[in-house]
């Protein structure tokens, strides 16, 4: 049977096992977090106040306990008018008396991440009745993370004179089915006695409002817009109209009830947005539009300048109920991964959209499909998604603790918006605990009534597997059916040391059929 030739093939074999399957060398420990925040601009009319809007950042994700992040705000020497106050009932802020001119708050949140996380405190930045239009004055803020030096930063506070605007109710209800147009008329008139010098409007609509066309004035992200500003003085007493020629994307789920929002706002206050969108760390703004100019058109004639601002929001909105029957395809998304006893396998599971309609829950109660996950055994998940909750085995879900490792059973929430072709992932950290070869677990599309294709509603989590995948749950198991992606770091090695055991089977089966052959036959 050449048995140096043999053993030469299984010196090679576990060589390789042990490259492959070995955990990663010990690294040193990682350096401290960055920490940082941003505080909103604002633009503010004498006798008005705005919440403050703090963003928090880290570099990484930081968890933090109760108590663990204050922030204090201060004006200092900035003249009359510049004021700061806490809500009237019992909150997380509390204003220095009687000068109104310190804030001390306790950010309400349980992490930081680089995305950004809202502070959540409830305190105001005000203009004084006797605060001067023009006037520019600076707010202080410091930032105080436990076991962190504190961070300082500065906001901008302009005074702004004092304008009137009002928006009539002409966007009506409609209905569209997919790829169908919908125009939307806005109408705003300028009740002041000072003219308007410039618009800005905010466009805050769901995914399925998609722009026909796209202005030079206006900013879109991803064919749906953001926001213009409109270069145009508004007289007092004016009347004035736009109409956005938008259209319910192809892909709009059907039926269903999509939501438009649009809130106008001065050219100087939308400058303020602009920035907080662009330094806060949220989606961007967009890019301007190739096109023409959408203007203001007049429908009434009414009988160095400082910044304006409104004295309360003004927005308009509507709603379109989209007709047929469209829905989707979910499916599940596996893992595959191998290692040794105590290491921590990074495993990325999930949901696919494979189509036709994208599923957006960002303004309404749509259908929405949750996954499932059931960790493999011999395995324990010490590192869980913030959005998923443990889950017992008659799917009743624990959702005061997301995130929580240790258990067997998850069940996650997933993004807002799930476009057509998009996965959404959920990441594991699974340590073996015992290396039992092909260990599965599974991922399951927990999908609304109407989803179109259930046969790829589950995929398997298979550790230190080295065979194909299964095409059906083992009797008992808790996994799922459907091919797998091969991810994570161990999955090219988990291959690699298949393909060599199957070469080392076909060649010992050739030698020991060769060993019984018998002469003459």
């Amino acid at each position: 049977m050449h048995p140096p030739l043999v053993r030469r093939l299984f010196a090679v074999l576990a060589a390789l096992t042990l490259i492959f399957v070995s955990a990663p060398a010990v690294q040193a420990a990682p350096a401290k977090a960055r920490v940082d925040f941003y505080v909103k601009n604002y633009t503010l009319a004498p006798g008005s106040n705005l919440l403050l809007h703090t963003l928090l950042f880290a570099d990484r994700r930081l968890p933090v306990g109760t108590g663990d992040v204050s922030l204090v705000y201060r004006f200092i020497d900035q003249g009359p008018g510049f004021h700061l106050q806490e809500a009237g009932h019992q909150n997380n802020c509390s204003v220095r008396q009687p000068d109104l001119l310190e804030l001390t708050c306790g950010a309400e949140v349980d992490a930081l991440t680089p995305a950004g996380v809202e502070s959540h405190v409830v305190g105001y930045v005000v203009a004084g009745e006797d605060a001067v239009v023009g006037r520019v004055g600076t707010l202080t803020a410091t930032m105080t993370v436990k076991g962190y030096a504190p961070v300082t930063r500065t906001a901008r506070i302009r005074i702004g004179e004092r304008i009137g605007l009002a928006a009539a109710d002409s966007a009506q209800d409609t209905s569209a089915a997919p790829g169908d147009p919908v125009d939307v008329p806005l109408t705003i008139s300028n009740t002041g006695p000072a003219p308007i010098r410039g618009m800005g409007l905010g466009a805050y609509s769901q995914y399925s409002f998609e722009s026909r066309t796209q202005f030079s004035n206006c900013y879109y992200l991803g064919g749906e817009l953001r926001g213009c500003v409109f270069d145009q003085t508004l007289a007092p007493g004016a009347t004035y109209r736009v109409t956005l020629p938008l259209r319910m994307r192809a892909d709009t789920y059907a039926p269903s009830l999509q939501y438009g929002g649009w809130q106008w706002m001065t050219k100087d206050e939308f400058a303020d947005a602009r920035q907080y969108v662009e330094k806060g760390g949220f989606e961007p703004l967009g890019t301007p539009g190739r096109g023409g100019v959408l203007r203001l058109t007049p429908l009434a004639t009414a009988k160095a300048d400082p910044p304006q601002a409104l004295e309360e929001y003004v927005s308009d909105g509507l709603v379109v109920s989209v007709t047929g029957r469209q829905s989707t395809d979910l499916a599940a998304v596996g893992a595959r991964a191998a290692g040794r006893k105590g290491a921590v396998l990074p495993v990325k599971v999930g949901i696919r959209n494979d189509g036709p309609s994208t599923i957006d829950r960002t303004r309404v109660n749509a259908p929405w499909p949750n996954a499932r996950v059931f960790i493999p055994k011999g395995t324990t998940a010490v590192r869980v998604p913030d959005i998923c909750f443990p889950m017992t085995d008659r799917g009743v879900v624990d959702y005061g603790n997301g995130g929580k490792p240790g258990e067997l059973r998850y069940s996650c929430y997933l993004d807002l918006l799930l476009k057509v072709g998009f996965v959404d992932p959920l990441t594991f950290g699974l340590r073996v605990d015992q290396v039992i070869p092909g260990a599965a677990g599974s991922v399951k599309v927990d999908a609304p009534a109407e989803e179109l294709n259930k046969a790829n509603n589950s995929a398997y989590i298979v550790i230190n597997g080295v065979g194909p995948t299964p095409a059906a749950p083992p009797p008992g198991g808790q996994g799922g059916g459907g091919g797998l992606p091969i991810t994570g770091p161990g999955g090219a090695a988990a291959v690699g040391v298949a393909l060599l055991l199957v070469g080392f089977v076909l060649y010992a089966g050739t030698v020991s059929h060769r060993r019984l052959r018998r002469p003459g036959r």
